[in-house]
């Protein structure tokens, strides 16, 4: 069952919300050379919002798109080099075009869990220039598995080869995310990953649950470094699937990797809090968290009452610009 699994590491793209998108091109070049010797089949590189992100709304990158992607396309060997791209922030010619130039492998099209509808000119275009397109469907959790599968499969018609699945609140429980990924598997029977957060402490476990499902691209992240409470961890996935079809270099290559990260940013490494679980049990945005813990500090709101609001309001990425709205109301009561 494992050895079909492959490794999609978001370290230096969703690790990117922890970092506040302060990646360097740097410490980029390091992860992606070393990459080289890992199980990795994929690093997918960029702003935490993926391409385009960089905005006064989201947060400001340090290094450009093309800076980061040159770099790691001059480090990176066979694995492959992947982006993510949300229609809105990203656009075709300013941004999908010129990475594919530069050569990018693989993108990934995202969009909110209902609103395939929106992938369809992003999907189509990098399918026609014979690249790798997998369709993202986004806070999945925010409808049923049979929505789910529809807006699946509208992304395989614009010309997807294969679904990602993305528990962006950290909200799944395994056998939510079995059941889930066992129905793309045996409707679509397309390849189909899933995207874990650890809001909840169970990314893991439902990342095993996807796999036991059918699903053959698991995202990973060295130290979990990734937005709320992190993603699955790189090092703690291999050792659960007990990779003894690795060869021992290759899982010391993941440790090394783990060990990158820990070294560089040790005081912004996810881990679990009382906001994170919230947020998680709740179902909201894993990237909010930052937000929340700041406006509670600044407004003198209650972090519980602010969560509730935001859940009630049912936000998805993008939104961030109502989170002080949202607080300054609850903070005027």
């Amino acid at each position: 069952m494992y050895e079909n699994v492959r490794f999609y590491d978001v370290t230096m793209r969703d690790g990117n919300h922890a970092l506040r998108h302060r990646l360097s091109a740097e410490f980029l070049s390091g992860y992606a050379l070393a990459s080289v010797d890992a199980p990795t089949w994929a690093l997918e590189v960029g702003h935490g919002n993926g391409l385009g992100g960089s905005s006064f709304l989201v947060g400001i990158s340090a290094e450009s798109d093309q800076t980061l992607l040159e770099c790691a396309k001059s480090f990176l060997g066979y694995t492959k080099l992947s982006v993510h791209s949300i229609p809105g922030f990203s656009t075709i010619q300013r941004d999908i075009a010129p990475a594919l130039e530069i050569g990018v492998d693989l993108v990934r099209v995202a969009s909110h869990v209902t609103e395939a509808s929106v992938c369809e000119k992003h999907v189509e275009y990098v399918a026609s220039k014979e690249a790798t397109v997998h369709g993202v469907l986004m806070m999945s959790h925010m409808a049923t598995t049979s929505v789910l599968v529809d807006n699946a499969r509208q992304l395989l018609e614009y010309g997807a080869t294969g679904i990602i699945v993305m528990d962006s609140a950290g909200h799944y429980r395994p056998a939510q995310v079995f059941e889930r990924i066992n129905a793309l598997v045996t409707t679509l029977g397309c390849e189909v990953g899933f995207h874990a957060h650890n809001n909840l402490g169970m990314a893991v476990s439902n990342a095993i649950a996807a796999i036991r499902a059918g699903a053959t691209i698991i995202d990973v992240s060295s130290a979990g470094l990734g937005a709320g409470a992190g993603n699955a961890s790189y090092e703690f996935l291999a050792l659960a699937l007990e990779m003894d079809f690795l060869e021992p270099k290759s899982f010391e290559a993941v440790l090394r990797l783990s060990e990158m990260v820990f070294d560089s940013f040790r005081d912004k490494l996810p881990g679990y809090s009382p906001s994170t679980l919230r947020g998680g049990i709740l179902g909201v945005f894993s990237g909010y968290t930052p937000q929340v813990e700041s406006l509670s500090i600044e407004l003198g709101v209650d972090k519980q009452a602010l969560w509730n609001a935001i859940a009630s309001r049912k936000l998805v990425a993008g939104q961030e610009s109502m989170l002080r709205e949202i607080a300054q109301d609850l903070s005027n009561l």
